[in-house]
């Protein structure tokens, strides 16, 4: 099955991406809002990183009424105030507690060194990986078993049926550590552990994707830069549960430690295809996406560098470029309806509106600072009312509104 045959029998007629977002992952809330309001309700959130605890918001609560609700909730304030800077951690012997600044750096002056860098993973083995992310994780979660339980067990306010027929299909993307027969029971003791370490692009894709799709259609983008390192064919993930889903979305590197998921294996984030614009394009015939920013050149970029292998700015050109008004194709896909929403500068327009990051130069490490309760809510309006306005300018100014 080609990417033509795909685009003959698409499964959806709208879909939206919530690609990334982080600790300001309302906007996306808003700007569903917005496009449910205006008769443009996406059937298909394709969701990564913070987009996915978006997506799992919406699967809870899928009208604005609710949902706007449930963003304001003491519920999902436990949630995102679970998220903490490490309190223990299980070093060896040799080992040291681990100075981010240094690491950063260390892997500053590594992407400089692309020679080197792509000798480096010619070489590094499953678990030597799988160890450097764990001992540099930033964060963790309190609590990680029970984390969104309390949200999952939460109710819609509408009627059930009504709550049923218009709730969004979820589909959430992550990556994954290739694992070996051993790693797959979580031991170490790996018999082709030696081998080199290859990450493969993951789809928790809902039933009726999995329907409409041959997984062995699906291609991940990211390939062509590091085909050395990331695998081409992506992994298609038929039963699953959302909550394990969006933890591997957000366990990108150095800020959760990646998470292990039985026949799965260990899941390191969403962002080996944060905005997955090609993927949308194959699943809808329309896609609201969204505009980013690009990429700190002194931390974020050189750890996806260092452990994806390759530059995330050069992919966001990419992704941006993709789906132009010249008809032209990019991969053999035709272009689809592609409607990119203006979030570019959500990180100046949100600023102060989302949990803070303080740099604690005294331990080489940084900081997540909670506010309370009511300010917690007053910053989710705001990212809320952010991506509503932008989306509906957006409508208003395409005349979709």
């Amino acid at each position: 099955m080609n990417n033509d045959t795909l685009l003959q029998s698409k499964p959806y007629n709208r879909v939206q991406l919530f690609s990334g977002g982080g600790y300001k992952f309302g906007y996306y809330l808003g700007s569903y809002a917005a496009l449910y309001e205006h008769d443009l309700k996406p059937d298909l959130i394709l969701a990564t990183c913070g987009g996915s605890l978006a997506s799992l918001l919406v699967g809870i609560a899928s009208e604005p009424k609710d949902l706007k609700l449930l963003v304001e909730s003491k519920s999902l304030y436990k949630v995102v105030q679970a998220s903490r800077h490490r309190q223990n951690f299980t070093l060896s012997s040799k080992q040291q507690k681990p100075s981010y600044f240094y690491q950063g750096l260390k892997r500053l002056g590594l992407s400089k060194q692309v020679t080197r860098l792509f000798k480096i993973h010619q070489r590094e083995n499953h678990d030597a990986l799988l160890a450097e992310l764990n001992n540099y994780a930033m964060f963790e979660i309190a609590n990680e078993a029970d984390w969104l339980t309390e949200l999952t067990n939460l109710k819609p306010t509408s009627n059930p049926i009504t709550y049923a027929n218009n709730r969004p299909d979820i589909a959430i993307i992550a990556s994954r550590l290739m694992p070996t027969e051993d790693s797959l029971k979580q031991t170490s003791q790996a018999k082709n552990s030696q081998l080199a370490a290859k990450l493969q692009e993951v789809l928790f894709a809902p039933a009726n994707l999995r329907a409409h799709i041959d997984k062995q259609a699906l291609s991940c983008p990211t390939h062509r830069y590091a085909p050395k390192r990331i695998m081409q064919d992506i992994h298609l993930v038929p039963e699953w549960d959302i909550e394990q889903a969006v933890r591997a979305s957000m366990a990108d590197m150095y800020y959760l430690q990646p998470t292990f998921i039985e026949d799965l294996g260990w899941s390191l984030g969403g962002v080996i295809d944060l905005t997955p614009i090609e993927l949308a394009s194959q699943f809808g015939s329309i896609v609201f996406a969204e505009t980013k920013s690009r990429y700190d050149k002194v931390l974020a970029a050189p750890a996806i560098q260092r452990i994806f292998g390759f530059d995330p700015n050069a992919r966001l050109d990419e992704v941006l470029s993709f789906a132009g008004k010249d008809n032209n194709t990019v991969n053999n896909i035709k272009q689809n309806d592609i409607h990119w929403l203006p979030f570019a500068d959500n990180g100046k327009a949100l600023a102060g509106q989302h949990v803070r990051k303080r740099l604690n130069m005294r331990q080489g490490r940084i900081d997540l600072v909670h506010a309370d309760y009511d300010i917690f809510v007053q910053q989710m309006q705001a990212q809320w009312r952010y991506g509503y306005q932008r989306t509906l300018e957006y409508l208003k100014s395409n005349e979709l509104a």
